[in-house]
């Protein structure tokens, strides 16, 4: 995948569908790992653990919804 505006802040563009595989599988893989916390962390702890990992999911689902409003025409691989 290559950065779309800035590396720094992993800002990914999604180029072809075994990305977008492997993007989605990773939102799954995030999802497990917030349910299993919620099991074993009071509240407190998970509030402050999961903040990153929720954001992490938000940016995958971006980039997910950014490939697929693309035809694949539209797609360039740098």
């Amino acid at each position: 995948m290559a950065c779309e505006k800035n590396c720094g802040s992993e800002i990914i563009m999604i180029e072809n569908d075994e990305q977008l595989t492997r993007a989605q599988q990773a939102i799954v893989n995030l999802q497990k790992i917030l349910l299993e916390a919620r099991k074993i962390h009071s509240a407190e702890e998970y509030r402050a653990m999961s903040e990153q990992i929720l954001l992490e999911i938000q940016q995958r689902e971006h980039e997910i919804i950014a490939y697929l409003s693309k035809k694949k025409t539209e797609i360039t691989v740098v």
